[in-house]
């Protein structure tokens, strides 16, 4: 079970280079030692292509086997780490912030030291490549096994799904079409502009709206390039808040399992407190960097966070959108409703997220200011930024470890409350 994911952003052939991917090939593989197989899988997008390349050939110049899986969703290489017996997983993908850069992620049961000094194998001992093309059959069987398949066929549900992958090899659609499901698949392309950016924006969102309605589909289902994200619209072509997914989530995997722990970042929302203590379980609210590596020590039934990642300890400790869209099916047609009724019973409250620019020097001011104003008067959370719950509102305070802004998200159950504390909060950053 993956333990720790360590991210690593940059731009392309500047900040990652074909050689500092090597490099860091060649460390993560001293670090799993010789012969201990490693992972390697990539999103659809040219960069990634060529960057796995140079982690690749690192990997097997510090003597570890590497086993390729080519363009494969997140979700499904590491559902596949335990049967390939690795050691590590390593994914390339297209950043979601900057269409510039690539996201290097490694997942693995041990914390890497990433500052190692890479050392080299001799000729002889270097390690093997090996393509395998099973994992996705097995992720397939594994996922329709885990759920209701007969109650989803019998909906007959009609669904409009975004997702950029093979044309040769529509993967997601298979799954769907095994459980009854007509879907009509869009974006499916061989490769995406350098503008656009591989993630659920306002345009693709829009246009699954649009089409959603127009079809007289049950629901639009957006996927990012990883497929560890993603966002459902309902048949009248609105979007569902991903703090009322998570509700849903919660409310029906609680159902099964009362008292039981769900892990939510310092973002959730009151409602899936309300929800989750409602049964006797705790919401568990952790850093936005360490949901998925709380699931286990708290042993959760259900975790997730914004924008859209959702993991279901279930099936397995990982982001999993793929699943979730699943999960979702399954819940409607156990309910017998809508996913604009289901979320209909989450309560909804006045929310708000926004930037604000600010000097790295001052951030620790602004946090400390917040302290003092509040300290003696709130329930004050520090996991990550501050977070101040007052009486049916919240203000959470994030400082960005890399740009020079803070990020601000106030929820309260008045709209008038809401938009005091919004000036409030302006006016004291404003201040320092």
């Amino acid at each position: 079970m993956t333990k720790y994911v360590q991210n690593i952003r940059g731009v392309v052939n500047t900040e990652i280079s074909n050689e500092f991917a090597s490099r860091l090939g060649v460390i993560v593989g001293n670090f799993v030692g010789p012969k201990k197989n490693v992972v390697v899988g990539r999103d659809i997008n040219v960069p990634s292509q060529m960057i796995k390349r140079s982690i690749t050939t690192g990997l097997m110049a510090a003597g570890a086997d590497v086993i390729e899986f080519g363009i494969a969703p997140i979700p499904v290489i590491h559902y596949n780490k335990d049967y390939y017996n690795a050691s590590a997983i390593i994914t390339i993908s297209k950043s979601h912030l900057r269409p510039e850069d690539v996201d290097i992620k490694i997942f693995s049961d041990h914390e890497i030291p990433l500052q190692s000094h890479p050392k080299c194998v001799t000729w002889d001992e270097i390690g093997n490549l090996q393509y395998v093309y099973e994992y996705r059959d097995f992720y397939e069987k594994a996922i329709l096994k885990q759920v209701d398949t007969d109650n989803i066929k019998s909906k007959g549900f009609f669904l409009v799904l975004d997702y950029k992958e093979e044309v040769t090899k529509p993967f997601i659609p298979r799954i769907l079409d095994k459980l009854g499901c007509e879907t009509v698949l869009i974006g499916s392309v061989s490769g995406q502009s350098a503008g656009d950016f591989p993630e659920p924006n306002p345009k693709r969102m829009s246009l699954v709206s649009e089409l959603t309605t127009a079809i007289g589909a049950d629901m639009g289902i957006l996927l990012d390039n990883d497929a560890d994200r993603v966002v459902f619209v309902d048949h009248h072509g609105n979007m569902i808040r991903e703090q009322t997914v998570l509700g849903i989530f919660a409310k029906y995997i609680l159902q099964d399992n009362p008292n039981g722990n769900v892990v939510s970042s310092i973002v959730a929302s009151q409602s899936l407190e309300e929800i989750v203590s409602g049964t006797g379980g705790q919401l568990i609210k952790t850093s936005v960097d360490d949901v998925l590596s709380e699931i286990e020590p708290n042993n959760a039934v259900f975790g997730g966070d914004e924008p859209g990642m959702y993991v279901f300890p279930e099936f397995q400790t990982c982001f999993d959108g793929i699943y979730a869209v699943v999960k979702m099916l399954e819940i409607m047609a156990t309910e017998n409703n809508t996913i604009s009724a289901l979320a209909g019973e989450i309560r909804e409250y006045n929310r708000t997220g926004f930037t604000i620019q600010c000097e790295h020097e001052k951030k620790d001011e602004i946090i400390e200011t917040f302290m003092a104003k509040f300290e003696y008067k709130n329930n004050i959370n520090t996991v990550d930024g501050i977070r101040v719950d007052l009486k049916d509102s919240f203000i959470l305070i994030r400082p960005s470890r890399f740009e020079p802004l803070v990020r601000i998200y106030i929820e309260s159950k008045s709209a008038e409350k809401l938009q005091e504390l919004t000036e409030t909060v302006k006016k004291i950053i404003e201040n320092v």
